[in-house]
């Protein structure tokens, strides 16, 4: 260790040169973090998922509709629209549609421009009414926000009283980015003011304080260009992402280098003439050890996230990069900054008058206790604790709405169309079908009215709607069972035609279907181009593509030929919006009876699809397969792949750092109780964060992913604590002498631990102010587990195991030889 000291000493400019002069090149040359993650396409489903399956599978039935984002302009009035509502919007849409190409939208779907749509774009209420944007470019691009905000500058010459917004696609994904962004960089600010106080506090000394302010700017400056540069190569990012890095650089790396400041002013005591690299050599000795195995931790638990399926929990893998140029910076930034300062490091005191790291009366106590009464401690503090993780009842939220400032246009927008149309209708299921037998047959037809018959009586589901029931209900001569087996098109199609005008009308009442609602407003318009070449032709097409399939006419009809000529035209585009061209594909449309981020609708999901698969089974199309897909499918997906990656990750975060502590301790016993009391104190904080949200705030649930990051945070972060306390008792220990050791390691380490947790839950509880829940959750959360486990852990529960074990803390290994060396 001499050795290296002698070295940074010798080349401590060039090392402080070099790290800033790397950072400022990262900083100007590696790409932003921000970009990257609000240009890459959040794929965090996997690409076998039923639902990304089936979203594939539905561009075949529509190849040549698609748009690549959407906005909805919402206009309401709470007790009804009025003419004057109605006018303004009118001459809004004109305006826009006049302006396409200045605005940089592609078309404009309203009550003008598709009158047949009328009824659907305005509520039962008559409170709000709708109109469609599509826009050319994805949801976060640029030219998309530039567009927005055109439009809702156009907007605010609402009638007073009236209500107009943008929501839809583009504007909720929008505001969620601004609304990520904007907290992050509270979350930035907050971050480092904390940091910065909190050094003070510790210190009592600025310039001791810049020494790691400095170290870990460096390190997340290169951190963040490194992850962005990854992320360009495929490494999986998120808004997450530099939110972990902000909070676990900052907090982990500030705590190594609290602890080696005060290690270094301790051994300056104990050193002759208070020589600096006597002193360095002294601490890198004593706890270098301990950041490397440290920080091995939090490398090793970020690391293995890799290994999730579901790739929003990938995305803090990013964080291990942290950490390597972390801990680099810790072992020669920071000492190469000490020696550099010298004695003027702890100005204004000066060295003479810091009496260096004194011992904590209050975990001097704290030992004497413990030391005492271990079994009475450990089982006091098993019974007072337990209660606390029975709070923890796994109740979880999916609404990803709720995770924007509610306050916002689009959210406001969204959740008055959620009000005005029904959640239902604005969060459809579709199911798609494939089969290897063309479902435009007089046999597929029929197997499909059998399916749509089937569903109906699935639970939860109030409306089917599929090719051949395009109203949503069953045709009057398919009402007798026996038609299934044998059905007679040809009647259909008379009693199709006999009541056309009813069938339009009621196509116009879910043509809206076809457009943004159907498909849920956070999905962009499937079906907007389609639409545009005429409402009319479609249902025009539907009835001559019926006629087609029976080989029984009308012989009796009074159809003009001109009428004959126009549907034989049309045929061709007969049922394109619910069958593929090849007719191999169809899709049906469900309209659920309950909210579709229920867990009831979510349990409904399976049933469904099953439901489905066993009624086709006994028609006549062969190797019928049904894929699921929609808000509520995909969370569906998500709820059971995070379990998944929650139990696999999870497992091997916890194996990473049991061999880790066992390397570092050289024990099998040590390590067993620290993970114990690591899952102990897992569950106490959920407990205590789910009651105080859910139970007193009145949250429906905790966010979907927090238990899990909660969980790696307070596991990777928390085990810190332990191998403070844990290490120092192994350099301390003598054989026989157990009590002693852990005694004088609670008394030596327990003011950096404290500090340490502090620094820790201030990173983290930072997150608090970001504004988004699921970090403001994570924030608490993190806060109330670290500072648990640096008090009634690391005060009691730890200490008392030792105390208990005695010199068995070493099993199946034995200390007795290594001390007399």
């Amino acid at each position: 260790m001499e050795k290296y000291i002698d070295w940074v000493a010798r080349l401590r400019w060039f090392i402080v040169t070099g790290w800033l002069l790397t950072a400022s090149l990262s900083f100007i040359v590696m790409p932003d973090l921000q970009d990257i993650v609000r240009k890459t396409e959040q794929r965090f489903l996997p690409l076998d998922a039923e639902s990304v399956q089936a979203t594939r599978l539905l561009q075949q039935i529509n190849p040549t509709a698609h748009s690549l984002s959407s906005a909805v302009i919402v206009l309401s009035r709470e007790k009804g629209l009025t003419d004057a509502d109605r006018s303004w919007l009118t001459e809004l849409l004109k305006e826009i549609d006049s302006r396409k190409r200045e605005l940089g939208i592609t078309s404009v779907l309203s009550a003008e421009t598709q009158p047949e749509l009328a009824d659907r774009l305005l509520s039962k209420d008559d409170s709000t009414q709708l109109a469609i944007v599509s826009l050319p470019k994805a949801d976060f691009e640029d030219a998309t926000r530039i567009t927005l905000d055109k439009l809702k500058r156009m907007l605010e010459s609402a009638p007073k009283g009236a209500l107009a917004v943008l929501t839809g696609s583009a504007p909720l994904s929008q505001d969620f980015q601004q609304s990520s962004e904007n907290g992050l960089r509270r979350t930035e600010l907050i971050t480092i003011g904390l940091v910065l106080l909190i050094l003070l506090f510790v210190f009592r000394s600025p310039v001791t304080s810049i020494i790691p302010l400095l170290t870990i700017g460096v390190s997340f400056i290169i951190s963040r260009g490194l992850v962005a540069t990854f992320a360009s190569l495929g490494v999986p990012v998120s808004h997450f992402t530099e939110s972990f890095l902000i909070a676990v650089l900052f907090g982990a790396g500030t705590d190594y280098c609290i602890l080696m400041i005060l290690r270094y002013r301790e051994e300056l005591r104990h050193v002759e003439d208070g020589n600096p690299l006597a002193a360095m050599s002294r601490m890198m000795t004593g706890v270098g050890k301990t950041v490397l195995f440290s920080a091995s931790t939090v490398f090793t638990a970020f690391l293995l996230i890799g290994f999730a399926e579901f790739g929003l929990y990938r995305s803090a893998v990013g964080v291990a990069i942290g950490m390597l140029v972390t801990v680099a910076a810790a072992l020669t930034l920071a000492p190469a900054l000490l020696l550099i300062f010298g004695r003027s490091l702890f100005w204004p005191l000066g060295f003479s008058g810091s009496e260096g790291h004194r011992e904590s009366r209050i975990w001097s106590r704290l030992a004497s206790l413990t030391a005492r009464r271990s079994g009475i401690v450990l089982l006091a503090a098993v019974i007072c604790l337990t209660p606390l993780a029975f709070l923890f009842q796994g109740n979880r939220s999916f609404d990803d709405i709720s995770e924007i400032n509610p306050h916002l246009g689009s959210v406001v927008g969204f959740r008055q169309v959620e009000k005005a149309f029904s959640s239902g209708e604005v969060f459809p299921v579709t199911v798609v079908v494939t089969s290897t037998e063309s479902m435009r047959t007089t046999s597929g037809l029929a197997a499909l009215e059998q399916a749509s018959s089937a569903l109906t009586r699935t639970d939860h589901v109030g409306e089917v709607r599929s090719a051949v029931r395009p109203l949503g209900r069953k045709p009057e001569e398919l009402t007798v069972p026996g038609q299934l087996r044998k059905p007679n098109v040809g009647d259909i199609v008379k009693s199709i035609i006999k009541d056309q005008q009813l069938l339009i009308d009621g196509l116009k009442a879910i043509s809206l279907g076809a457009a943004p609602l159907s498909q849920g407003l956070i999905g962009i318009v499937p079906a907007i181009r389609q639409l545009e070449s005429g409402l009319s032709k479609l249902i025009a097409s539907q009835l001559g593509g019926l006629k087609r399939v029976t080989d029984s006419g009308d012989g009796d009809s009074k159809e003009s030929e001109d009428k004959k000529a126009e549907k034989a035209r049309l045929k061709q585009q007969a049922m394109d919006y619910y069958i593929s061209p090849d007719g191999f594909t169809t899709k049906f449309e469900l309209i659920l009876d309950i909210n579709p981020y229920s867990d009831q609708a979510m349990d409904a999901m399976p049933m469904i699809a099953n439901q489905l698969r066993e009624s086709l089974r006994a028609t006549a199309l062969t190797n019928p397969k049904v894929y699921v897909t929609g808000v509520t499918a995909k969370y569906q997906e998500l709820r059971e792949i995070s379990y998944r990656d929650f139990l696999r990750t999870g497992i091997l975060v916890l194996a990473g750092i049991a061999i880790v502590l066992m390397l570092l301790l050289r024990s099998v016993a040590a390590p067993l109780y620290v993970l114990l009391s690591l899952g102990f104190n897992y569950l106490i904080t959920m407990g205590i964060v789910e009651f105080l949200f859910v139970k007193v705030m009145g949250f429906s649930g905790l966010s979907w992913t927090v238990s899990f990051f909660i969980f790696l945070v307070i596991v990777a972060l928390g085990v810190d604590y332990s191998i403070f306390l844990m290490s120092r008792f192994k350099e301390e220990y003598r054989p026989g002498e157990a009590v002693l050791a852990m005694t004088k390691a609670m008394k030596t380490t327990g003011g950096i631990i404290g500090s340490a947790a502090i620094m820790m839950a201030a990173t983290f509880g930072a997150l608090s102010f970001s504004g988004v829940d699921t970090l403001v959750q994570i924030g608490v959360g993190t806060l109330i587990g670290l500072l648990l486990y640096a008090t009634l852990f690391m005060g009691f529960i730890v200490p008392a195991f030792s105390f208990l074990l005695g010199d068995a803390n070493w099993w199946p290994y034995s200390r007795q030889k290594e001390n007399k060396k």
